[in-house]
């Protein structure tokens, strides 16, 4: 009895033991197709992570390229009008030899050179205390000067225009002249100064104009807004809506700079961008005196 025991007993761990190979054996055969599966998921995954990072790649190059290309051609154009400024002085003639204060009449000009170089020529604008002194030029819409330099050549920077609206010899009740805010100080850069109270709230803006007329203005405000049109408004329809046009530009002013304004007033308007190029930096001056130029 005691050794048939024995055998039930090894034949029941024999089988034990053949079910437990069989279950492994199973597993091993029900993993191998996991595994495999596995594999080529992280091959795929892999696969897909090289693509990915391979397109930043090339996105981030291209961004480099692209910023790269606006450098150098803002390097150019600025090259291009520092050159042009000083050469259009050249042949102007300028003389400042006055002092920033009270330029006077000692500025000279030969408008009979500036008009031979470029017969678009209307003036010219100098701001005591500031880099601001340009020829003006009018075409003949206000496309032809925003993104051309005065020898007619294309130049993001653009040149000092006069409204191809306006009256060239600066009699309509608001003249409007227009410049580009260059972060490197040219064109109408500094009128941010006159908007930030750096000049104080006295602040001259003489014109010269191509007659051998010497035109000088006093601010009386200035400010920054939307995008519109109201403001470069050039002639009125009534003495009512010139004297509303007015109060209107006094009343947006930052800066009290102790003028008034009325109907009778002649007055220009100066507009540049901010340096986000989504608003406008705006001044308004009037006409206080007309006086010949010596020649």
């Amino acid at each position: 009895m005691d050794e048939n025991n024995e055998e039930n007993k090894l034949e029941e761990i024999e089988s034990a033991n053949t079910e437990i190979d069989v279950k492994e054996e199973n597993t091993q055969i029900s993993n191998e197709p996991n595994t495999k599966k596995n594999k080529k998921e992280k091959k795929k995954s892999s696969l897909a992570d090289k693509i990915i990072s391979t397109i930043i790649l090339v996105v981030c190059i291209c961004g480099l390229i692209y910023s790269g290309s606006l450098l150098y051609k803002w390097v150019l154009n600025n090259i291009k009008s520092n050159g042009l400024i000083n050469e259009v002085e050249d042949i102007a003639g300028v003389k400042d030899i006055g002092d920033d204060e009270d330029p006077g009449i000692e500025f000279g000009l030969n408008f009979e050179k500036l008009l031979a170089y470029n017969p678009d020529v209307v003036g010219w604008i100098k701001i005591p205390r500031t880099s601001i002194s340009y020829s003006i030029l009018q075409g003949e819409s206000n496309n032809t000067y925003l993104r051309h330099s005065i020898d007619g050549s294309w130049n993001e920077f653009g040149w000092i225009f006069m409204d191809a609206k306006n009256a060239p010899d600066f009699t309509d009740e608001n003249t409007v002249i227009y410049g580009h805010h260059i972060v490197s100080g040219l064109m109408f850069a500094d009128i941010e100064n006159i908007y930030n109270g750096s000049l104080g709230n006295d602040v001259d803006i003489n014109i010269y104009r191509k007659d051998y007329r010497l035109l000088k203005y006093k601010v009386f405000s200035t400010y920054v807004c939307d995008i519109e049109n109201y403001y470069l408004t050039t002639s009125f329809s009534s003495e009512e809506s010139y004297s509303k046009f007015l109060n209107t530009m006094l009343d947006r002013s930052v800066i009290n700079f102790g003028q008034t304004v009325s109907p009778e007033d002649k007055i220009i308007t100066l507009s540049t961008c901010t340096t986000d190029a989504k608003r406008r930096i705006v001044v308004h001056a009037k006409l206080v005196s007309n006086t010949e130029m010596p020649r």
